[in-house]
């Protein structure tokens, strides 16, 4: 992700289908955007001793100069954060992610409801307008999330490998009644033979899952 050139960057995270993208759901966004942060946070400071004159030690500076410093990062941070805005307003969330961000703007709302009635009730005009304005966008945040339906994770991110994976699983299907069938009884020389491609292809069903994964996938 650091390393990355911002063009390989943002082509892997453009894509919402995990056949071309690495990072495609909000929550592994949500991951990614923590870990350009911390990086963000990292260079800021090696900005300040830089800017006193303070030379960076030799692993520091090879780390500055490996990630192109701070524009690069922020311009990686930024972009990913607009990413995260058009997936929600888009409604590409999973059940828990919907359920999740939903909970967080009606907390936002009632805390931004609270501050507008004590600025109001203080006459603190000014400080209630921008408090008005924040609150209109959290219920048009609110209320986009709430027009779009949850989607199931298979639905939003076909996983990349996903056809080879059902071919082999379709293989599978006979194999594992034959194993059914087979019990209590000893197995002609053909079926042995069958039987034993199942852990084969469950293991290939496995490394095709593996490298379906995204960047930052559980």
């Amino acid at each position: 992700v650091l390393l990355a050139s911002e063009d390989t960057f943002r082509n892997m995270i453009d894509s919402s289908s995990s056949s071309s993208g690495m990072c495609p759901s909000w929550t592994e966004k949500k991951t990614c955007q923590q870990l350009l942060q911390n990086a963000l946070d990292t260079l800021l400071v090696m900005d300040g001793l830089l800017l006193r004159g303070t030379p960076l030690s030799d692993p520091d500076q090879e780390f500055y100069d490996a990630v192109g410093g701070t524009p690069a990062v922020q311009s990686k941070h930024d972009h990913l954060k607009r990413c995260m805005q058009t997936q929600v307003e888009e409604g590409k969330l999973t059940p828990s992610e919907r359920q999740k961000l939903l909970k967080q703007v009606s907390e936002r709302i009632d805390h931004l409801n609270d501050e507008l009635q004590a600025a109001l009730s203080q006459s603190r005009e000014k400080k209630a307008h921008v408090l008005k304005l924040q609150l209109e966008k959290a219920k048009t945040r609110q209320s986009a999330m709430e027009a779009h339906p949850a989607r199931s994770p298979l639905e939003l991110y076909p996983l990349k490998y996903q056809s080879k994976i059902q071919l082999l699983r379709k293989k599978l299907q006979p194999l594992k009644k034959l194993e059914q069938s087979a019990k209590g009884r000893l197995l002609t020389v053909k079926e042995t033979r069958e039987l034993s491609a199942m852990d084969e292809i469950e293991e290939e069903i496995r490394e095709w899952e593996k490298n379906s994964r995204g960047w930052f996938e559980g």
